[in-house]
């Protein structure tokens, strides 16, 4: 969406966009890079 840097959360096997406040999951080792499947974020997150 915002074509910004992605922080990869190898915990929660997510690409974290802190520009869009979304999470994309990573599911068999393929990023699912489509809005309606991220996650949004939580203030806490956007900190780290």
């Amino acid at each position: 969406m915002t074509k910004g840097p992605l922080i990869y959360d190898k915990e929660k096997s997510e690409l974290v966009s802190k520009s869009a406040k979304l999470a994309y999951p990573i599911r068999d080792g393929i990023p699912i890079m489509l809005e309606d499947e991220a996650r949004p974020l939580r203030d806490d997150e956007l900190e780290l």
